[in-house]
């Protein structure tokens, strides 16, 4: 697809660059994830934004209104901004499931490339629940943003009070080495997913056809 990765391809192409990865469902892709891609590329000063569409998110995976990966995948694709900010299905090429693994397998193919991790603040509640959590700060740094209504995860998550002590300015954490993380604070963007399936239904996708 248009702006998607080719993962040896962009194996060479992201040598010496500051990649965030912002990884998730995108059941569908909305505004407020752009407007995280683009804080991301604005206020910490990343190269490029993957839009990582999970093949499976293990904690949702009983959901019955997730859409299928190649819809996902095509929604996530319509915000992208390339050639600084793409979609990408390397999850599946890779054949990973869980953030640790994928980190993993990313630092063994792109060694010379740095990696911070994007996430939203609403997953502060649940990271603790992750596969090898305690390991993936250890591998990358991490940057939080705000979103409506989890700001008070901010000191409260374990993660937080496990590596509180890392915690650095958002200006400094592209340089920084792990574990570090930083909480970003923006204007709060209301976009929801959950909302947007309320409101068209499971199939959301079906409007963009």
């Amino acid at each position: 697809m248009k702006g998607g990765l080719s993962l040896y391809r962009d194996a060479a192409r992201a040598r010496g660059r500051t990649i965030g990865l912002y990884g998730g469902s995108f059941n569908p892709a909305h505004d407020g994830h752009s407007h995280i891609a683009k804080a991301a590329l604005t206020r910490l000063g990343v190269d490029e934004v993957w839009l990582m569409v999970s093949p499976g998110n293990p904690l949702k995976d009983a959901a019955s209104d997730m859409a299928p990966f190649p819809e996902r995948l095509k929604s996530a694709g319509r915000i992208a901004r390339p050639p600084r900010m793409r979609a990408t299905d390397i999850e599946k090429r890779l054949g990973t499931r869980f953030t640790a693994d994928t980190i993993e397998a990313l630092k063994a193919r792109m060694p010379l490339t740095r990696f911070v991790w994007l996430m939203g603040a609403d997953n502060m509640a649940s990271f603790d629940r992750w596969q090898r959590w305690t390991e993936i700060p250890h591998a990358v740094t991490i940057a939080i943003f705000d979103r409506p209504g989890y700001a008070r995860h901010r000191h409260g998550g374990r993660i937080a009070r496990r590596f509180g002590r890392f915690l650095v300015k958002p200006q400094r954490l592209v340089r920084a080495r792990p574990p570090a993380w930083c909480f970003v604070t923006l204007p709060r963007h209301p976009a929801s997913a959950s909302a947007i399936r309320r409101q068209s239904g499971p199939k959301w996708y079906a409007e963009a056809l």
